[in-house]
């Protein structure tokens, strides 16, 4: 498994019995988990055949048939009280809060989380549904940044800028996140100098200001 998101969300999976992956892609995630005796079995499910049938291929060859069980499901609905860890990798933060508000999570422990988009709508839904941040990740990947988020049942109060950057990113200040940064303020200068109205000039240099405090 040679990506370091799926590494690193692995890390966070160790010690815990079964895991849910939805959006299993190729099975990765599962796959390594259990080659890691992180845990001992595994659902990997997708809502599209293409991926199910590619992991279906590498499990076989892994020889984990008896370990991680395929389902073809778009959401959660299949958790059995034996799925105590869940992770949800390389969606948009909408429809992750989707999945997790139409499941049935009363057993599950832990969450993993990478939104691809909508960081700040999967941080107000998991803080609204009492779930708090234990542990959070900036990676950098093929020129992409990806926000690793870790959550186990508590509360937490955000504030809108730690709700799209994450609270323990932010925190951390690292030299990823400072480059994170440092290119949004780039476009939003370039943006500032292209707008016409002034009211949007405003909006932009409002959107600067906040942007460079985070990094202070």
């Amino acid at each position: 498994m040679k990506s370091e998101r799926l590494v690193k969300a692995a890390n966070y999976i160790e010690g815990f019995n079964c895991l849910a992956d939805c959006g299993t892609d190729h099975g990765y995630l599962p796959i390594y988990c259990i080659e890691k005796n992180y845990i001992k079995r595994a659902f990997a499910s997708d809502k599209n055949l293409g991926p199910l049938k590619n992991a279906s291929i590498n499990i076989k060859k892994a020889n984990l048939n008896e370990k991680i069980t395929l389902v073809h499901e778009a959401g959660l609905n299949y958790l059995s009280s034996d799925v105590d860890v869940v992770s949800i990798l390389g969606m948009g933060g909408r429809l992750i809060s989707t999945i997790l508000d139409e499941a049935n999570l009363t057993h599950v422990k832990r969450l993993v989380l990478i939104a691809n988009s909508e960081q700040s709508i999967l941080r107000d839904f998991l803080e609204k549904n009492n779930w708090k941040i234990i542990a959070e990740e900036l990676i950098k990947e093929r020129k992409k940044y990806y926000q690793l988020i870790v959550l186990e049942k508590g509360k937490m109060h955000l504030t809108q800028i730690e709700k799209e950057f994450g609270p323990l990113i932010i925190n951390e200040n690292s030299s990823v996140f400072k480059e994170m940064i440092l290119t949004l303020l780039s476009k939003l200068k370039v943006g500032v100098k292209q707008a016409k109205k002034v009211e949007d000039i405003k909006i932009i240099n409002e959107r600067i200001k906040s942007l460079e405090e985070v990094i202070k």
